[in-house]
């Protein structure tokens, strides 16, 4: 024989409002004390990388990259600035990210100047094979 299954409905407690403000009141303090971690735990000076970017530039600039990617150097070089900046207001966490910014960006500007290079000095080779074909044409 079967015995009828009934479902058992469960009461579920409203919360009363002190438990709800005990609630809030711990995930403030939780929150809080998160907070004051994150900002107690500073990174150290970023000098090493803001040297390392300073190089970069310095490379991209050796590459040409002033006169074949102007636009690429002058935003590394913003981004130096307000890299220094951030190192002076011991904003060293944004230091570091802007250091390594300006090393992408200046790395780009080297690779785009050596690029435009080597494209010019390629098609100065395939002129002077066109007119060498030519002067061999004529000499035929």
């Amino acid at each position: 024989m079967h015995t009828p299954i009934t479902p058992r409905v469960l009461a579920l407690n409203t919360p009363s409002r002190q438990q709800l403000v005990r609630l809030f009141g711990i995930t403030a303090l939780t929150a809080l004390t998160l907070t004051l971690m994150a900002c107690a735990t500073k990174i150290a000076a970023p000098t090493q990388e803001l040297a390392l970017s300073r190089a970069a530039i310095e490379a991209a600039a050796r590459a040409g990259a002033a006169e074949l990617a102007p636009t690429e150097l002058n935003i590394a070089r913003q981004k130096q600035v307000m890299a220094d900046t951030a190192m002076t207001q011991e904003q060293y966490d944004r230091a570091l990210l802007l250091s390594n910014e300006v090393q992408v960006d200046a790395r780009l500007a080297e690779a785009k100047a050596r690029s435009t290079r080597a494209n010019r000095a390629a098609g100065e080779i395939r002129e002077d094979g066109r007119v060498l074909r030519q002067e061999i044409n004529r000499a035929q």
